[in-house]
């Protein structure tokens, strides 16, 4: 084989991983993409009368999208970065750091709602 074939290879071989580690971004993604639509929904439904309870909505919604979108967004770039500074590909780094948020952001997603239903009681 010549080189420029297993360059092809290996380039082929590496889109593929990415397109992997971002479908899984995506599938840990989903859940907090409910949450965020559900803030989005508050908002665009605002009380006639309370102005406060408007307002909270407003600044919940800029602090969700903020956590939801700002965090996979920070380990991709924190990724890309560590691993260019490595001498590695920037795409799959990247692509590892948008899971490794997402994953981050379910995993307190989960731990938050056990923690509030360790709390709640339940009368019959």
């Amino acid at each position: 084989m010549t080189e420029r074939t297993d360059i092809v290879r290996v380039r082929d071989g590496r889109g593929v991983l990415v397109l992997s580690i971002l479908v899984l971004a995506a599938l840990f993604l989903a859940p907090s993409l409910w949450v965020w639509s559900q803030a989005l929904d508050l908002v665009r439904h605002p009380s006639s009368f309370d102005w406060k309870s408007n307002h909270d909505n407003h600044v919940r919604f800029a602090a969700v999208s903020a956590i939801v979108f700002g965090t996979p967004l920070t380990g991709a770039f924190l990724g890309g970065t560590v691993a260019g500074a490595r001498g590695k590909h920037g795409g799959v780094g990247a692509a590892t750091g948008a899971f490794l948020g997402a994953l981050g952001l379910l995993l307190c997603g989960v731990v938050g709602f056990f923690w509030m239903l360790s709390g709640a009681t339940f009368s019959f």
